[in-house]
């Protein structure tokens, strides 16, 4: 199995790079999330942390207390050189756990996803290192729109690890992240093709390298063979030889009968051959249907279908509509988290968050429960609701607001070039960019699930009639 590396400086993009190459399929072992779990209620690292900092950086639930820490080792050095000697032999054993794991499954590629891969000396682990880049002015930019921090603060949590330009150089590959999301996919895709095409056949090279070093090694000269033994040659006698009998056949096939046999044979050949072809192409069929099926369980997955189902229900949502709009958001996975800061499987940015629980008079709400899969899934149901009702049950308005804002469609419903009506929205006439690419997502995505999973629901066209929020 092939390990790549993958690292970059906070705020550069690299969570982003990392969510596609785990959608594409790509086993990612991510650094974050093994920290997660060992710092969940009741992870291996919990007791240590206690003995080390205080039961002021456990939260009530058992787990360590994020935020504070946070503040604490971005401002100081001792207690952020403390918490990696901590938590460094727990990461390390459970990083080689999994990837023992994956090369027992046969994987052929692995990344490995660690922001400290070079200062922790995880890239010992890896075959080669990709860097997601970006200068250190667009750093800055991207960090305190994230985080809604500072410069300062922002500057600080740059420069408290190695810079992005000195891992760019440390690694065998960079992704530029400075331009647009295609260019950054572009990077991403040419480095997947040239590792599939580096893990294709390794055994034929092998072979092949055989073969070269056979052909640079002269053979042995033979030995010479003994002469033969000089045999004399006696003629036959005259009368020994046998003469040409001048009996002819009493019988001859005739040919009209012959040429139907021979034509019976050849049109016997032809439907036996035809035969053995086709059996061959249905065999062929067969393999390739099996090969789109495992394809398609294996990319969209259906994880938590119980509160997909339930809550989608509550709010008179199609099940999977919310199944799409999650596997775009997230790939399912709970502790996703973008570059901007949106959270959770169905990726709701913090203010929209707080806005929503109010609405819903959530007691006691905090921004940690995004990563709960049911609170963040009901959080994206009501929020899509709400979409709803401002859209009249448009799906395309309803997929294009979610991403881009109810304001950016607003204006798009009121431009002629993009709407006939002001009240829906004509998918080949958006405008280029992520938005029109990650409707088209949503609504393939969309058909699948619903055939897929959900194939005896009525489909509900994306967005039903909207529940009062």
């Amino acid at each position: 199995m092939r390990v790549i590396g993958l690292t970059g400086s906070i705020g550069c993009g690299k969570s982003t790079v990392s969510a596609e190459i785990n959608r594409r399929g790509y086993p990612v072992i991510d650094g974050d999330l093994l920290s997660r779990e060992l710092t969940a209620p009741g992870g291996k690292a919990v007791p240590a942390i206690r003995n080390a900092f205080g039961d002021r950086y456990i939260a009530a639930d058992g787990s360590m207390n994020r935020r504070a820490m946070a503040n604490l080792v971005f401002s100081n050095r001792d207690a952020r050189n403390c918490l990696d000697e901590v938590m460094a032999p727990y990461l390390k054993a459970l990083t080689e756990e999994r990837l023992r794991s994956l090369r027992e499954t046969g994987a052929r590629l692995c990344f490995l996803d660690f922001p400290l891969l070079f200062e922790k000396g995880y890239d010992a682990l890896c075959d080669t290192v990709w860097c997601v880049w970006l200068p250190e002015n667009l750093q800055i930019v991207r960090l305190t729109k994230r985080d809604g921090i500072s410069r300062e603060d922002a500057l600080k949590r740059i420069r408290c690890v190695l810079s992005s330009d000195e891992k760019a150089n440390r690694s065998s590959a960079v992704i530029d992240n400075s331009g647009t999301v295609e260019e950054t996919m572009d990077q991403l895709n040419d480095l997947l093709e040239r590792e599939e095409a580096r893990t294709r056949n390794p055994s034929r090279r092998r072979r092949t390298e055989r073969i070269v070093q056979a052909q640079i090694q002269p053979s042995p000269l033979p030995e010479p063979k003994p002469p033969l033994p000089e045999i004399s040659f006696v003629e036959r006698p005259e009368t020994s030889r046998k003469k040409p009998s001048s009996r002819k056949a009493s019988w001859v096939l005739p040919k009209p009968l012959l040429i139907l046999m021979i034509t019976l044979a050849a049109v016997l050949t032809v439907a036996f051959t035809a035969t053995l072809l086709m059996e061959a192409y249905l065999v062929r069929q067969e393999e390739i249907h099996a090969a789109e099926q495992k394809a398609i369980d294996e990319n969209y997955p259906l994880d938590f279908r119980e509160p997909i189902l339930r809550i989608s229900g509550e709010y008179n949502l199609s099940p999977a509509l919310v199944a799409a709009v999650v596997r775009n958001e997230s790939s399912f996975r709970p502790a996703a988290e973008s570059s901007v800061g949106a959270r959770g499987l169905m990726q709701v940015m913090p203010d929209t968050a707080k806005w929503i629980a109010g609405k819903l008079r959530m007691d006691n709400y905090s921004l940690e429960q995004l990563y709960e899969p049911e609170t963040n899934i009901r959080f994206g149901c009501w929020y899509l609701n709400y979409l709803s009702s401002l859209f009249s049950g448009d799906p395309l308005c309803v997929v294009c607001a979610y991403h881009a804002g109810q304001g950016e469609i607003s204006s798009w419903l009121s431009n002629p070039l993009y709407s006939d009506n002001g009240y829906t929205l004509i998918e080949d006439r958006l405008p280029e960019g992520p938005t029109k690419q990650y409707a088209g997502r949503v609504t393939r995505d969309y058909g699948i699930y619903q055939a897929k999973y959900f194939s005896d629901l009525q489909p509900a066209g994306g967005v039903s009639a909207p529940v009062s929020p």
